[in-house]
């Protein structure tokens, strides 16, 4: 029986039986040796998902014409709310539509009038065109010879493609659980798909009723097979408003046709909390506002009224799912402001926001709970002062405490947003279910123009602090991620997994059955298989969940011979849930939260290079690496013999202390662009001293490049590297010749080292990290390289994956005087200590060592 039918018969049947009493599955995260792992009623189960979303499929219009027909059936009775789209794709030509119909499949009833296409008068009485006037840049119509002619251009130079459709007049009515059948004759020159589909519209969303069977279920089906049960999906949004009964029907539709392909499946839908329309023209107070006065699309979350009510409808869905499908419903994923992902919403375009009632009362209150003199009348900073760096990259904790403490307060209360609804979801799941978020990108945010702080991702010590959340999750790093890259994780995936939380990454990516090389895009099924088996190692090795995401919704994954590289991989995923200890790498990599609070507008000239892309450099230097916030390094728990402190250039006396307290004999600290320089009283050079063991000074130069000295060439640091452009400010330190590795281009020292009794200190005053620095102070530190040259290795003993850069052999050092062989199906490799692997460019081996 075809996927379609067999869930429009299971659809049917939910919507008149009531459901049997089951036994509730019990999905949570729980720690074990080797780190928290997902389990199902208390066994450890494989963090393999998939994502995807219900996306009506397209049919195939060539320069003949054919025949189209597909048949839907409603859960719901549509009483006078439904529309038939036709959608063309991007792209210029022309397209001829005619004999349009729906139908009752059982009597031929007309549910959509007749002829609507034959004539110009039948088609205005009926149909429209989006987006109406001149808006409509693409699109134009007319009929002719019975038919309705559609031609299709490339919008204006610099302009992008509107999402040009028709769409009949609201007016259509279907009854619950009767087939209808939409039919119609279409060519096109040329050739292209075209995509109808049909919509039940209620309180302004628009439901999906039917259309060509799409990739969705398919891609169930086929993670199915590979052994995936765990499905994630985007959601109809089912937030009414007060007065209305709750309607989850969409939702339970979805469901239930993803149970109808996989009965094993494990349901966790991404549930969007932003405030829907009928919210926001109830609260105009709580819409979030920009500099300029200019009203933003979603919700404040420093509004209480808007953090309570999206409380609410969160905890009342769960308590749904978790009645009606005890057995499947795993977990809830809510999702806000920007793409869904708890960063405020433009933090990537240059107008700032908290200009709105609702922040402005947040921020008085912040104020006065820190006992700040006038806080009642305090007003937030001002959108010029915001946008400017009067003092260079790193604002003055004095002269603008103001501006830092605003930072403070947005991470504050985006982090609150988050923990609100995390409380929900553990309330309406009783605490039987995964509790899923996006937070904490500490590194991806480095490359914001107007300062990473703009996000509000960086109030995660108050989210870690939580019991309410399982998961926290992000994409694959949209840098590096290509054929071949190292796939970065945005996140201090270490520091999260130590607080008991599990961390997944969102694989989205675009597979050749994208067809684009954007954002990493691969061009073949063999670079497809290449990356997506170096992605998924990686996520093993570390102790991740993933789910594989079909973004779009347009069949990314519909392919099983993608799906072969998971099913390889399943030995090494079962060994991993079982592992005595987590991943404990040599290298550590730390953010400071705070130390990000006090970048000014444009600190992405220092954060990009230095924590953005330092993941590219840490990713080839050839062992694998940690990421950790700063706190753990203060604590003293980061158990890495190299700790790259990338952002700590705001400390506390306290934290100073802490730090100098708690090293551990031999392990070689590398200070970063500006450690520790500000104070709580202002910027102190002697406090630099302090802190590194190096004599500081600030330079001012036309360029923040360095050029390696004889010293660091013998280490193998020999290309210049660092930002060309002047950044202000920037240190040098005294040391000399055999101490020094690079120079600025005064002669001063940019790179040093200095040993002490406790272990190495380095100074790297240039916000930038490459591989052959980072392999130099790799061994100088004592930690294992498996490689001597460029590539992506992970390891957790005794499993190791290699990713390759380059044609040619690769010399991989085991360290272990024991038989290597291909981790994936059994075959000897060779031998350690030393052995010489033949790699192509871009391969990935997982090896057991």
């Amino acid at each position: 029986m075809p996927i379609g039918t067999r869930a429009s018969l299971l659809i049917a049947l939910l919507g008149v039986m009531p459901m049997p009493s089951v036994a509730e599955v019990v999905v949570r995260v729980q720690p074990t040796p080797g780190g928290p792992q997902i389990h199902v009623d208390g066994r450890p189960v494989v963090p393999r998902w998939f994502f995807g979303s219900v996306r009506g499929g397209s049919v195939r219009a060539e320069a003949e014409w054919s025949e189209q027909s597909f048949e839907f059936t409603p859960i719901a009775p549509v009483e006078g709310g439904g529309t038939l789209h036709f959608r063309f794709g991007q792209q210029p030509g022309e397209v001829w539509l005619a004999d349009v119909r729906v139908v009752d499949a059982e009597t031929g009833e007309d549910v959509l009038p007749a002829g609507s296409f034959a004539t110009q008068e039948a088609f205005a009485r009926l149909w429209n065109l989006w987006p109406p006037g001149e808006a409509n840049t693409v699109g134009r119509v007319r009929v002719e010879d019975g038919a309705l002619h559609v031609t299709l251009s490339d919008p204006p130079a610099g302009a992008t493609w509107p999402d040009f459709h028709l769409h009949s007049s609201i007016g259509l009515s279907f009854a619950a659980g009767r087939a209808y059948r939409c039919s119609f004759r279409a060519r096109a020159a040329p050739a292209r798909r075209v995509a109808p589909a049909l919509y039940r519209v209620e309180g302004g969303v628009w439901h999906p009723l039917g259309g060509p069977p799409g990739p969705f279920l398919e891609q169930v089906a086929i993670a199915r097979d590979a052994g995936v049960d765990f499905v994630s999906f985007g959601t109809p949004n089912c937030w009414g408003p007060p007065e209305a009964e709750p309607d989850f029907t969409a939702f339970d539709e979805l469901c239930a046709q993803i149970i109808a392909v996989n009965p094993e499946a494990l349901l966790v839908p991404r549930v969007s909390a932003n405030a829907p329309a009928w919210w926001l023209e109830a609260h105009p107070e709580a819409r979030m506002v920009y500099e300029g006065d200019r009203p933003g699309r979603f919700a404040s979350v420093s509004s209480r009224q808007y953090r309570a009510d999206a409380a609410e409808y969160i905890e009342r869905l769960s308590r749904h799912l978790s009645e009606r499908f005890p057995e499947h419903f795993a977990g809830i994923h809510p999702c806000g402001q920007n793409t869904g992902e708890w960063f405020y919403e433009a933090s990537w375009e240059a107008p700032l926001s908290g200009y709105d009632p609702a922040t402005l009362t947040a921020w008085r209150e912040w104020l006065a709970a820190r006992g700040v003199a006038g806080a009642a009348e305090a007003q937030v900073p001002a959108a010029a002062a915001r946008h400017a760096a009067p003092l260079g990259l790193l604002r003055d904790p004095v002269r603008e405490r103001m501006l830092i403490e605003f930072n403070r307060f947005q991470q504050a209360e985006m982090a609150q947003m988050v923990l609100a609804l995390a409380a929900a979801a553990r309330r309406g799941t009783d605490g039987r279910k995964l509790v899923v978020f996006f937070y904490g990108y500490h590194y991806e945010f480095g490359a914001l123009p107007n300062g990473a702080a703009v996000a509000g991702h960086y109030g995660l010590a108050d989210v870690l602090a939580s019991a309410d959340i399982d998961i926290l999750c992000s994409p694959i790093s949209y840098g590096d991620r290509q054929w071949p890259g190292t796939a970065p994780c945005m996140s201090p995936a270490e520091s999260i997994r130590d607080a008991g939380i599990m961390w997944l990454n969102e694989d989205d990516t675009r597979t050749y059955l994208a067809g684009t090389t954007d954002y990493g895009g691969l061009a073949d099924l063999q670079q497809t298989r290449d990356v997506m088996l170096r992605n998924t190692a990686q996520a093993a090795l570390r102790g991740f969940a993933t789910w594989w995401m079909d973004l779009p919704g347009l069949g990314w994954f519909a392919d099983p011979a993608i799906w072969e590289e998971l099913v390889r991989l399943r030995p090494v995923d079962e060994a991993m849930l079982v592992r005595e200890r987590p991943f404990t790498p040599g290298i550590a990599a730390i953010v400071g939260e705070d130390s990000v609070c006090h970048l000014a507008a444009g600190g992405n000239a220092v954060s990009r290079p230095l924590v953005y892309q330092a993941r590219w450099a840490l990713g080839r230097c050839g062992a694998p690496y940690g990421q950790y916030m700063l706190r753990d390094a203060v604590e003293g728990t980061v158990p890495a013999r190299l700790q790259i402190y990338l952002a700590a250039w705001a400390l506390t006396r306290a934290e100073r202390e802490r730090l100098r307290a708690s090293r551990v004999p031999g392990v070689t600290r590398v200070w970063c662009y500006a450690p520790g320089w500000l104070t709580e009283d202002g910027a102190d050079l002697q406090a630099m001293d302090e802190l590194t063991g190096f004599i500081c000074r600030q330079v001012s130069l036309d360029t923040a490049q360095v050029t390696p000295t004889p010293a660091g060439a013998a280490l193998g640091v020999t290309d210049a590297w660092g930002p060309q452009a002047g950044i202000a400010p920037l240190f040098a330190v005294e040391a000399t010749p055999d101490e020094t590795l690079a120079e600025w281009a005064d002669g001063s020292p940019a790179v040093a080292l200095r040993r002490a009794e406790d272990g190495l200190d380095v100074f790297v005053g240039v916000p930038e990290l490459t591989p052959a620095l980072v392999r130099a102070l790799a061994r100088l530190a004592g930690v294992h390289l498996f490689t001597d040259v460029d590539a992506s290795v992970w390891a957790a003993e005794p499993y190791l994956s290699v990713h390759a850069m380059d044609d040619g052999p690769v010399t991989i050092a085991t360290g272990r005087d024991r038989p290597v062989v291909d981790a994936l199906d059994g075959t000897a490799v060779g031998a350690g200590p030393r052995l010489r692997l033949e790699m192509r460019r871009g391969e990935t081996r997982v090896l057991r060592y």
